[in-house]
């Protein structure tokens, strides 16, 4: 599935007119980075402290929004550097670690009282979205050697989506209370799923790409 069917392109738009103020209030991309950051601490924080689902969501919804502003700083200011990108890329990781640190301590209330299992789907999704971008990373340093033509950005589970359905998987969760466990646990073992579904493509097109070389 290739990356037209992606979020990034519905959100544009609203990036852009973030990214323009935060230009005219002097605010680096790095510092957006690090702006993104913290809103992911603070994501973390609020299902750790309060155990509130609704606050965890809104603030990872930031979290994704923030994640796209300091890419379009870079480019409508034009401040790329290989640091910046290097810089955002390293955030982007340690964002989404603390996110599913979250989920790991409230596993239980979450997820269930199977231990083993909650840790065995939450390592799932950090193992394997970890993989999805290192898989990106791999094929962009082919591209730029200029020895082929290949479309990295591929798979539906991105960093964008993957953000995003835990958004939403978490403001559904809040609002059907009842049945909190059932619909969170059933959720994240799709979102795990869909996670490694995301890597294989990813892996198997870039094994095609290889041989092709």
């Amino acid at each position: 599935m290739t990356s037209k069917f992606r979020l990034r392109p519905i959100f544009a738009p609203i990036i852009k007119f973030l990214a323009r103020g935060f230009i005219k209030l002097r605010i680096t991309p790095n510092v957006a980075t690090l702006i993104m950051l913290i809103f992911s601490i603070l994501s973390s924080l609020s299902l750790i402290l309060f155990n509130n689902l609704l606050l965890f969501g809104v603030l990872i919804f930031i979290t994704g929004i923030m994640d796209g502003i300091d890419g379009a700083i870079a480019r409508l200011a034009n401040k790329k550097s290989k640091f910046g990108a290097f810089f955002d890329s390293s955030m982007d990781r340690l964002s989404e670690g603390i996110i599913y640190l979250a989920i790991v301590w409230k596993s239980s209330e979450l997820l269930g009282n199977f231990p083993k299992w909650n840790m065995f789907f939450i390592w799932i999704c950090l193992i394997f979205s970890l993989l999805i971008s290192y898989i990106r990373a791999r094929v962009d340093l082919e591209i730029s050697k200029g020895e082929i033509k290949f479309e990295s950005n591929i798979g539906l589970f991105a960093r964008s989506e993957r953000l995003f359905y835990l958004v939403i998987l978490s403001i559904l969760s809040y609002f059907f209370r009842t049945s909190e466990i059932a619909i969170f646990s059933w959720g994240f073992i799709l979102f795990s799923i869909l996670i490694f579904g995301t890597f294989l493509y990813r892996f198997l097109n870039y094994r095609q790409m290889l041989k092709k070389i």
